[in-house]
């Protein structure tokens, strides 16, 4: 399959597709010889697939509910009393519709955290989109015990798992002990909510006596597991929390929307960390607090709040936040053929002027997955 005639980086191109990888990217051939496979994109820019790194998926069942609450009131009032009431069926149609939303807003791949996972990892694998799912974890972890038969559910699906503890403040010491250790046990990684709000910090430091990170290191969680967390909002560090984090090397995944929605901060320290040794990601967090599942508002916002709140507008440029958001891919030989064509006309226009209305195309894997209907 080839891709012809779409603009990158200010070059018209042909991208030659074999398999699930871009063999090739050369100079647009003036008069191209199209097979029927092959995709016209003349007029279309072509940017790597977006990577949603914090997501739930199913709650699109949940947009609107408890909105403009805090985050404590909108999880014990709202959301956790709706969750008790779905079934794998709910599961499963929330799960594609976002998957659907996500793949026409030119996100090929997602990092999610939930549960009822095998119905999720059904919608999954027949939306074409590709995604890790967490098994969250509360209180000391019985949802551990269920691990291996999970697992070989959502592994026959396609969806490989995390294990995810939801937080410090949910989930105790030996439930966080025994999510780590299995992640360990099992090489996968792990999932958790860390540093979204001051209330966690200030609760953590009267029960432990210590902040968020500093208690997963007094635990032995960081030098455990290192890169193999990922770690969604950390909003609210200190010097030495943003130390440990780069250390370790762990991704910190940025939902600026979310954060934003919810009052919960804006003063994101992507920098300090980047700076630090962190790996930086974005995402959207769950449509009942984001409202949407719309990559390309995330990387404007996540850049505007940098220029703002530091007072610079030269930090964080439209380059480095889609680098952020794409996980680094660009479109060459060699690189996976996950991929989306839009009407923006550069990566400026992408990141400050369109939305995910701007897709036209989405690929994953060589296949396209989703078409905008003219």
């Amino acid at each position: 399959m080839t891709i012809y005639g779409a603009t990158l980086d200010d070059k018209v191109v042909d991208i030659k597709v074999d398999g699930c990888v871009i063999e090739s990217v050369t100079p647009a051939i003036e008069s191209p010889r199209a097979n029927d496979d092959d995709v016209d994109a003349r007029g279309l820019s072509v940017f790597p697939g977006l990577m949603n790194m914090h997501s739930h998926a199913p709650m699109t069942l949940f947009r609107g509910l408890g909105d403009d609450q805090p985050l404590d009131v909108w999880l014990n009032k709202y959301i956790w009393p709706a969750e008790q009431k779905l079934t794998d069926e709910l599961v499963y149609k929330g799960t594609l519709q976002a998957c659907n939303e996500m793949l026409a807003s030119g996100t090929t791949a997602f990092n999610d955290m939930y549960f009822r996972l095998p119905a999720m990892a059904q919608a999954v694998k027949e939306s074409g989109i590709r995604a890790r799912l967490g098994l969250n974890v509360f209180g000391d972890g019985d949802e551990l015990d269920s691990l291996d038969e999970i697992m070989h559910q959502c592994t026959e699906l396609g969806a490989p798992l995390s294990i995810a503890p939801h937080s410090v403040y949910t989930v105790t010491e030996r439930g966080l002990r025994r999510s780590a250790e299995a992640c360990k046990t099992m090489g996968l990684p792990m999932h958790i909510h860390m540093s979204e709000t001051q209330k966690e910090v200030d609760d953590c430091l009267r029960e432990h006596n210590c902040r968020p990170w500093e208690w997963l290191e007094r635990l032995g969680i960081l030098d455990m597991l290192g890169t193999n967390i990922i770690a969604a909002h950390c909003l609210h560090l200190s010097e030495n929390e943003i130390r440990l984090i780069g250390d370790h090397h762990i991704t910190c995944v940025h939902c600026p929307n979310s954060n934003l929605k919810l009052g919960s901060g804006y003063r994101f320290p992507m920098l300090e960390l980047i700076d630090a040794g962190a790996n930086m990601m974005l995402g959207t967090d769950g449509s009942a607090s984001s409202n949407n599942l719309d990559m390309i508002e995330v990387m404007k916002t996540a850049a505007l709040l940098q220029k703002g709140w530091r007072g610079d507008p030269t930090v964080v440029p439209a380059h480095q936040i889609l680098s952020i958001a794409t996980g680094g891919h660009t479109i060459a030989p060699g690189q996976p053929a996950c991929l989306f064509l839009t009407t923006a006309k550069n990566t400026s226009d992408l990141v400050y002027a369109t939305h995910g209305e701007s897709v036209v195309m989405t690929m994953v894997g060589g296949k396209i997955v989703y078409k905008k209907q003219q």
